[in-house]
């Protein structure tokens, strides 16, 4: 096995670390990193597919224009996740908008050399359907969440998810209530029962994972 150091972390977590090793190298032949700034695209509701994309450092905010074309948060993404898929395969626009919630370091497989690999060795679709089936397993459990957890437990999975090795979730309140899709004094009222626990510390622009032990024990809470 080959040390595939111009895909690091890649080969090491996510889809692509899943991968046999002549699949990753052929990643690493046409793949191309993009360092974005916080706030800038990746693209757009509606854009045409130009292949997909690997987060290799940084966030991703994942929205869609449920009403009005006004943008609903439904995913933060985290390393190691791979989006794009969709529109690439079935030959279609994008169906979300995908933006960078902090400096961002992509890996991107452009369509041409997806489309030339698959022509030239179709064994590798599979590949592809299983990166399909990993970000449709995530879209039904969103939804599971949603529908059968307390805000408190949904509160505490995004916590757990977002924070980094000292523990610092770099999402503002706001954003996080947009994320969880309720209100900022519903999630100002778990905050301040959490942090009143000792589970997390709360400021502006972050919120500090104290006690992971203690939040992990609420995120299956019905």
């Amino acid at each position: 096995m080959q040390n595939h150091a111009k895909l690091d972390p890649l080969d090491k977590v996510g889809w692509l670390s899943e991968q046999p090793d002549d699949f990753r190298r052929w990643a690493e032949q046409v793949g191309r990193w993009r360092t974005l700034e916080k706030g800038q695209f990746v693209y757009h509701f509606g854009d045409p597919s130009d292949g997909i994309y690997g987060l290799a450092a940084g966030d991703l905010q994942i929205t869609f224009p449920l009403i009005a074309e006004e943008p609903v948060i439904i995913h933060r993404a985290e390393i190691g996740f791979w989006i794009g898929d969709a529109a690439e395969l079935a030959d279609e626009t994008r169906i979300v908008t995908i933006m960078a919630a902090s400096p961002t370091r992509l890996l991107h497989l452009p369509s041409p050399s997806i489309r030339v690999l698959l022509a030239n060795s179709p064994e590798h679709w599979r590949a592809f359907y299983k990166l399909s089936t990993k970000n449709s397993r995530l879209v039904v459990s969103l939804l599971a969440e949603a529908l059968s957890l307390t805000v408190r437990a949904r509160v505490c999975r995004r916590l757990l998810a977002l924070s980094n090795h000292r523990g610092d979730a770099a999402i503002t309140q706001d954003e996080l209530a947009k994320l969880l899709g309720i209100t900022r004094p519903t999630l100002r009222r778990c905050l301040v029962d959490l942090e009143g626990q000792g589970a997390i510390k709360t400021w502006y622009r972050r919120v500090r994972v104290i006690d992971p032990d203690l939040l992990a024990g609420f995120q299956n809470e019905q």
